[in-house]
């Protein structure tokens, strides 16, 4: 090897909020090539039959470091390959092969999955939570359960399907509805952290790494205005079970040839709670009934039936009426929750209004949701946002949402506490590490101050979380 370098990144809640999107982690690493082992092109190489025509694409691969001459190693990447660049020896540089890599998310985003009507229908009616739907998604995409590290679900998502949807993107989605953060993490393992992970998680509640001067290499701080707002509007999309209905007809007669099998593909406009069946009838172009020369059998998704249709006779028949009787998920009023800050409401008095609108989020149904997340933004958009970025020798077994302090008097006269954000890191002969820090105090007004079932009593005097 001779050099790597990547990045891991998770969006504070209200970045998560607006954008609806994850960020995918990613390693780019060097390899000396002077034997022709990682070359795709040459019959020679060593890997040759496994790397040849592209099959090198998504191979499964990490990375682990050991630093000061230390026996114990940790993981900084898990993920797959995307297809390497080859460079060939010049006057000027090496024979060098560089591979770059996508954390695991890279593995199953392109994948399109759509639940069985069967499954809406269960998630409704078993008033499952983000995580349980979370489960559901990653299940249905194929990651295994033990690829799975889920916090409990703190809102009950009443309705939730896939249709031909990535099942990453969608994860990505409900996480940032309920205030939370879905990624993968350096160890291969798909994370759920919900919206009070980092006031109990021990890696988040106690100080994994304390820096002073000599420890680190640079020091920046800056105040942050790009999720500032003192009114933020949060958008519910509540859904309501309809009455039975045509939920779907042809928007023209179909016509099957002579002894042929086809798959009608039947989209409907709204998602399924129930069928209540399919209704068709056939005749030859002559008008003669046909309806027993044909057999279709449907496969029910939740807003969408693949009509597998066979047509049994010698001659060319017409399928009319062809309808699917359902009972459609429908849209209900229009649900909508306010916050205005008063904490900091002096701060605005001469600065006017900034309003953060959160809509289109389709998991964000309920009254009580829409209510809870709207103040939860508000707290941490209400004042501008302190952040941090400290250079410093690499510290391999660091993670997303660890708290780190750090003292600087020249800088700032208290003790900077955070949440890390982002790690960028760089390995050529030394191992180092760039941290952008969160302000711990204001992620959440009380840090460290919230009370905890099984932890806390009431004479405890600790606030309650939202």
């Amino acid at each position: 090897m001779i050099d790597a370098s990547g990045d891991m990144s998770i969006s504070p809640p209200s970045s998560g909020m607006t954008s609806g999107q994850g960020i995918v982690s990613q390693m780019r690493i060097t390899m000396r090539n002077a034997s022709g082992r990682f070359s795709p092109l040459r019959t020679d190489g060593a890997l040759y039959s496994a790397i040849r025509d592209g099959r090198g694409y998504h191979a499964p691969c990490y990375l682990e470091v050991s630093v000061n001459g230390g026996s114990s190693y940790s993981r900084v990447f898990t993920g797959v390959l995307k297809l390497p660049q080859e460079s060939t020896l010049t006057s000027s540089e090496g024979p060098t092969v560089t591979f770059d890599a996508r954390s695991m998310e890279e593995k199953y985003l392109q994948r399109r999955i759509s639940l069985t009507q069967g499954q809406l229908a269960a998630i409704y009616d078993g008033g499952l939570t983000e995580k349980d739907i979370i489960v559901t998604f990653l299940n249905a995409a194929g990651v295994a359960g033990g690829d799975m590290t889920l916090d409990p679900g703190l809102f009950v998502v009443p309705w939730a399907w896939l249709d031909d949807e990535s099942a990453i993107e969608e994860c990505w989605s409900i996480a940032a509805a309920c205030g939370g953060r879905f990624y993968a993490d350096p160890d291969g393992e798909f994370l759920y952290e919900n919206m009070e992970h980092w006031q109990t998680a021990t890696r988040s509640t106690s100080v994994q790494l304390a820096l002073g001067r000599n420890d680190f290499d640079s020091f920046r701080i800056h105040l942050g205005d790009d999720d500032l707002y003192n009114v933020v509007t949060v958008e519910a999309s509540p859904r309501v079970i309809g009455g039975v209905d045509i939920i779907w007809e042809p928007d023209s007669t179909p016509v099957i040839p002579p002894g042929t099998s086809t798959t009608i593909v039947a989209r409907y406009d709204a998602p399924a709670y129930a069928i209540a069946g399919l209704q068709f009838s056939a005749a030859d172009q002559g008008g003669g009934a046909r309806t027993s020369s044909v057999t279709i059998t449907p496969t029910y998704y939740a807003q969408r039936a693949d009509l597998a249709v066979v047509n049994n006779a010698a001659y060319q028949i017409i399928l009319f009426p062809l309808r699917i009787l359902g009972v459609p998920v429908i849209g209900g009023p229009e649900l909508e929750s306010r916050s205005v800050s008063v904490a900091n409401a002096a701060y605005w008095t001469d600065r006017g209004d900034r309003t953060l609108s959160i809509r289109g989020n389709p998991y964000i149904q309920t009254s009580s949701h829409v209510g809870v997340l709207s103040q939860f933004l508000l707290d941490r958009c209400e004042y501008p946002r302190l952040i941090a970025q400290v250079g410093l020798p690499g510290v391999p077994s660091l993670r997303l949402g660890d708290r780190v302090q750090i003292t600087d008097a020249p800088t700032i006269s208290s003790t900077f506490t955070g949440y890390i954000s982002t790690i960028r890191w760089t390995l050529a002969g030394a191992f180092r590490q760039e941290l952008e820090l969160i302000h711990t105090s204001q992620m959440f007004a009380y840090d460290g101050n919230y009370f905890v079932l099984n932890t806390h009593n009431f004479a405890s005097g600790r606030r309650a979380f939202y």
